[in-house]
């Protein structure tokens, strides 16, 4: 093989979400040709680690999808020690630019997104069929909100100083009377 990179579709994804970088089976989609001119498709190149963007414990999780179309990088030397161990060490083998010393890295050629999360013109979107969920200590937004839906609270909700649970009115009276403002 004389290239070092090829444009891939992934057939297989193993290990997503929250767990450690995993691997995709990919299919090269450029097909072998002889003298001929007669093509010949590729097999599948099986256990290509793939690309997060992560730095330390800190990621963007979007793991590759079957049908996905990326590119493998192909590695100069054997790196399936280092692929079993993810520790420095010696090549596995005398093995030098085979498909199997792939790295992948996806988003080419693919179609419109239907989930996602960026910026449309002017503004940041986050469009997901599912739920949004932040997990942290706090959450701190620096701007007017404007909701359309249900709002609900685990806690107490507070506007200024006035507390939603425990807030107290002024001037209560019997009958068809308004109270006054809350305290």
């Amino acid at each position: 093989m004389l290239g070092a990179t090829a444009l891939v579709q992934v057939r297989a994804v193993r290990a997503s979400g929250l767990n450690p970088v995993g691997t995709v089976d990919v299919q090269p989609m450029v097909h072998q040709q002889d003298g001929a001119g007669r093509t010949v498709p590729h097999g599948l190149i099986h256990n290509v680690p793939y690309l997060r963007l992560q730095g330390g414990r800190r990621a963007l999780i979007c793991d590759p999808a079957v049908g996905d179309i990326g590119a493998i990088i192909v590695c100069g030397r054997d790196i399936a020690s280092v692929k079993a161990t993810r520790q420095p060490g010696a090549p596995g083998s005398f093995r030098q630019h085979d498909y199997a010393d792939s790295l992948y890295i996806g988003g080419f050629l693919n179609g419109i997104p239907q989930e996602y999360a960026g910026w449309v013109g002017e503004d940041f979107v986050l469009n997901t069929t599912g739920r949004f969920i932040v997990n942290a200590t706090q959450c701190q937004i620096n701007c007017a909100v404007q909701v359309q839906g249900a709002v609900s609270a685990g806690g107490d909700v507070q506007a200024g100083q006035i507390s939603l649970q425990t807030h107290t009115h002024a001037g209560v009276q019997p009958g068809s009377g308004q109270t006054g403002v809350p305290q």
